[in-house]
């Protein structure tokens, strides 16, 4: 019994919200006014959505240029250090060439 009565109650306010709706909408000067006020929430928001793409996109190149930066000094320092190695490499090949002979 508490199931039905539940269900009926559910009914009953769905049935009120939609002629709600329903009369507030027959009147054809706020049923325009909505539908203008929908469209120009629409415009904003879209106008925010590509405002923040816009933003987004800059920053993004922004940080990937100078991640690119730093990625190449980074590889100019290994590179050097390689260089240094080589260098102390056949440094300590002619110091133990020398001891050898």
């Amino acid at each position: 019994m508490a199931n039905s009565t539940g269900k009926f109650t559910l009914g009953l306010l769905f049935g009120a919200v939609a002629g709600a709706v329903a009369t507030y909408f027959s009147d054809k000067e706020k049923r325009e006014r909505f539908s203008e006020d929908f469209s120009e929430g629409v415009e904003r928001a879209k106008d925010t959505l590509l405002e923040n793409y816009e933003e987004a996109k800059v920053r993004y190149y922004k940080a990937r240029k100078r991640l690119m930066k730093e990625t190449e000094d980074l590889l100019e320092e290994a590179e050097e250090f390689d260089a240094l190695r080589e260098e102390i490499s056949e440094g300590v090949e002619e110091v133990q060439d020398e001891i050898n002979e």
